[in-house]
C-alpha cells in the first residue's frame, strides 16, 4: 500500500505481519497538479527508504510529512522526535526512516525536487529535521490540506488543481519560515505570502489577458510595481517569470485533458495570453524540452489524459 501510494518504500509492521486479520491501515491520494497529497494511515510501523532502494531508481521528489500522531523520524545523521502536528522534509534520494510505536498518521506532500530547487535552494541540514508544530506557516498549511483531505473527493480535478498552486506555496513558506530565528520575520513573511496568494491567484484568473505584467497586477492592487516585484522575489521568482511559466503548465494541462482534445493549439495558446502560434511553441519547449504537438501526443499526455478520464492521479 505505501509503496504504491508514495515512492518505493519497505513498510514493516511493528507488533505484526501485516497479514492480521484486525490489521488497520488506508492511503488515499489527491492530484494537485503541481503536487501531490498522500493521507495515510497504519497501525504500528515502520517505513523505510533503503539504500538499495536508490540503486537505479527514478524518484526525485522531496516529502513533507506532517505527523498527525507522535512518531519519529530518521535521514542520514538526524533523528527528530515529531508530535501531532510536526513536519518533517524528506528527501527521495537518500536513505530515511519513519517509525511508530502507535497507531501511524502522516500527510504527506510530495513535489518534485526540480520543482523547488527552481524557486528555493535545500541544505541538507534542512533535510531530516523538524519543523515545529507551532510555526504559523505550518499551521496555515495544516489547515488547508485538511480541508483538501475531507471534502478533496467533492472537488474535480481542476478545483484541486489550483488549489495545489495554494498549497505548493504555502509549502515553500513553511520551508522558509523555519529558516527564521524570530516571530516578527515570520509575520512579516506571512505579510507579504498573503500578498503573493492573492497576486497569483489574480494571474491565474486572468492569464488570457496577453498584456498581463507586473504592472497590471499593481494597477490591480493599488500598490506600486516595485512592491509587486519585492513580493514575488521574497517568494523566490519574479512577475513575469511567474506569469510565463504559470501560462506553461496550464497549457501544458490543457493539452493533456481529454475534455480538450478537440481544441486547436492556436486556441490553447490563446487561453493563456499568447496570440502567436510561433512565440507559444518556443516558449513550450524552453520550459518543457518538447513542442505542444509532440508533447499532446506524447506518452505523457496520454498517460495524464488517461488517469484524468478514469478519476486517478496521473503516474
Amino acid at each position: 500500500m505505501l509503496h504504491a501510494a508514495l515512492v518505493e518504500l519497505d513498510a514493516i509492521p511493528i507488533g505484526g505481519t501485516g497479514d492480521d486479520a484486525d490489521y488497520t491501515g488506508w492511503a488515499r491520494q489527491f492530484d494537485l497538479g503541481f503536487l501531490t497529497l498522500t493521507d495515510v494511515g497504519s497501525d504500528p510501523v515502520r517505513v523505510v527508504r533503503a539504500p538499495r532502494m536508490l540503486v537505479g531508481n527514478q524518484d526525485d521528489f522531496y516529502l513533507l510529512s506532517i505527523a498527525q500522531e507522535s512518531s519519529s523520524s530518521f535521514n542520514g545523521n538526524v533523528r527528530s522526535q515529531l508530535r501531532r502536528g510536526d513536519a518533517v522534509l524528506l528527501d527521495s534520494t537518500a536513505p530515511f526512516q519513519l517509525s511508530a510505536d502507535e497507531f501511524a498518521h502522516h500527510l504527506v506532500l510530495t513535489l518534485p525536487r526540480a520543482d523547488v530547487a527552481r524557486v528555493m535552494p535545500v541544505d541538507r541540514e534542512r533535510v531530516g529535521r523538524r519543523i515545529a508544530a507551532e510555526n504559523p506557516v505550518l499551521r496555515v498549511l495544516r489547515a488547508a490540506i485538511a480541508e483538501i483531505c475531507v471534502g478533496g473527493e467533492r472537488f474535480d480535478p481542476d478545483t484541486l488543481s489550483e488549489l495545489g498552486h495554494t498549497v505548493r506555496e504555502l509549502m515553500f513558506s513553511v520551508l522558509r519560515s523555519d529558516e527564521l530565528a524570530d516571530q516578527a520575520g515570520v509575520n512579516g513573511l506571512l505579510g507579504h505570502r498573503a500578498q503573493l496568494l492573492r497576486m497569483r491567484d489574480f494571474i491565474r484568473r486572468h492569464l488570457a489577458e496577453p498584456d498581463l505584467s507586473a504592472k497590471t497586477v499593481a494597477a490591480a492592487f493599488g500598490v506600486s510595481v516595485r512592491y509587486v516585484e519585492i513580493v514575488f522575489r521574497e517568494g523566490g521568482t519574479s512577475p513575469a517569470r511567474h506569469i510565463r511559466e504559470t501560462r506553461m503548465e496550464e497549457a501544458r494541462r490543457s493539452l493533456a485533458s481529454p475534455r480538450q482534445r478537440q481544441r486547436s493549439i492556436a486556441a490553447i495558446a490563446r487561453s493563456v495570453g499568447i496570440e502567436n502560434p510561433t512565440v507559444f511553441t518556443r516558449m513550450f519547449r524552453q520550459f518543457h524540452d518538447i513542442t505542444p504537438s509532440e508533447y499532446r501526443h506524447s506518452p505523457a499526455g496520454e498517460s495524464c489524459r488517461r488517469s484524468r478520464a478514469e478519476g486517478s492521479p496521473p503516474g
